[in-house]
């Protein structure tokens, strides 16, 4: 089979993971049982290096023009065991019925994933995290309300997130999905 060579998954037409192979479980941590029918957008948080989900309901392999077989891309993909590692995807598509192969290469270099928020963004993403309300989070960072809202709007901005809901699940992916990581002290 095709998809037995190298660390391989292979979606269908509604991007639900029809293959998955062991050298892809050695990697990722995850077993077929755990990712198989399953979209391949909930399974995979990869991000680009701009820090953009890359796995999404719509693939952008399907729906961005220019990408070919030819064309392997990186992105930065989380593991279970290893943290966030660089990857380069090469992947065929296959029209009828759509089909899409993905080929997972670890890229061996040395990365630190990008964090560019200031220490008073993490303090408030923090919060917001353990379910604080924006009031509250001014209240216990001893700083105005607007001043708590301007931070997590030039969040949203810097990384395109429509939603201050779409920025907190990146800023949770990027603490390991874990909402009570220790903050910096509340200096302004």
């Amino acid at each position: 089979m095709i998809w037995s060579n190298g660390a391989c998954f292979v979606v269908n037409s509604q991007f639900a993971i029809e293959h998955w192979n062991d050298s892809l479980s050695q990697f990722t941590g995850m077993t077929e049982s755990e990712v198989l029918h399953r979209p391949c957008h909930e399974v995979f948080a990869a991000q680009l290096f701009t820090g953009m989900d890359f796995c999404q309901k719509s693939c952008p392999l399907v729906t961005e023009a220019g990408h070919t077989a030819d064309q392997p891309m990186f992105v930065i993909m989380p593991t279970r065991y290893m943290g966030q590692q660089l990857v380069q995807i090469h992947f065929a598509i296959w029209d009828d019925p759509l089909t899409i192969i993905h080929w997972i290469q670890p890229v061996n270099r040395d990365f630190k994933p990008a964090n560019p928020l200031t220490p008073r963004q993490q303090q408030i993403f923090t919060l917001l995290a353990q379910g604080l309300t924006r009031r509250e989070i001014a209240q216990h960072l001893n700083i105005s309300l607007s001043t708590v809202n301007t931070h997590i709007r030039r969040v949203c901005e810097m990384w395109e997130a429509p939603t201050e809901r779409h920025a907190l699940t990146r800023f949770m992916r990027m603490q390991g999905s874990n909402p009570d990581n220790s903050f910096p002290s509340s200096s302004s």
